[in-house]
């Protein structure tokens, strides 16, 4: 019965990543887009005398949304900035709970600026609020996808605490430790000899674990 709890557990939870690594690209054209528009905006004024006036808004929001929008896909990569130091030298049955604690309290911190979130984008549509700004964006827009970053990363913290929590209790210490920890530096390394099409040692390569 737990074994068919976990599975479906780690469904879900692969489900809402992949839907997070989606985020993550469309986040990183946006930025590559907005540094166009912002190239395009320098030339114009400088050599033709045009401008959008509409780049130091946009590009607001495309800071504000890609960075929502990648946390949830940095969180399935285990790739959030951590200092592991002290965690790392108690036992493993002490520290998957410690690991399980700050992710319990990451969701609780999450959910509450979710709430927060979603709050001011009923407020802009209520009062149909815009920017002062030439192009009078409804603020409702930048403030949905805002809000859709950070709602998407809260169910993906929900998703891996169950399942990490289930794992824990079913005494599969090993996969739960996966799903936790931060990254080591030997997944760093295997990860940078990938990228450049060099061979990975076996002593590097570290154990499969399904994002």
């Amino acid at each position: 019965m737990l074994n068919t709890l976990i599975d479906a557990a780690g469904m879900g939870r692969r489900a809402v990543a992949r839907i997070g690594t989606l985020m993550g690209y469309v986040a990183g054209w946006g930025f590559l887009a907005i540094s166009a528009l912002i190239t395009f905006d320098v030339l114009g004024r400088r050599f033709f005398g045009i401008s959008t006036q509409a780049t130091t808004e946009l590009s607001g929001y495309a800071l504000a949304f890609g960075m929502a929008w990648g946390l949830a896909h940095t969180l399935s990569m285990r790739a959030h900035v951590r200092i592991d130091v002290v965690v790392n030298l108690f036992p493993p049955r002490i520290r998957q709970w410690l690991h399980l604690t700050s992710l319990g309290f990451l969701g609780v911190l999450t959910g509450y600026l979710f709430y927060g979130a979603w709050t001011l984008v009923e407020e802009s549509m209520l009062f149909n609020a815009t920017d002062i700004s030439v192009i009078r964006t409804p603020l409702a827009i930048p403030q949905g996808l805002w809000a859709a970053g950070i709602g998407v990363f809260f169910v993906l913290i929900i998703a891996l605490f169950v399942e990490a929590l289930l794992l824990v209790l079913a005494g599969r210490t090993g996969e739960a430790e996966a799903l936790l920890t931060s990254r080591t530096y030997q997944e760093e390394v295997a990860e940078a000899l990938e990228a450049v099409g060099e061979p990975v040692p076996a002593t590097t390569a570290s154990p499969e674990v399904k994002p």
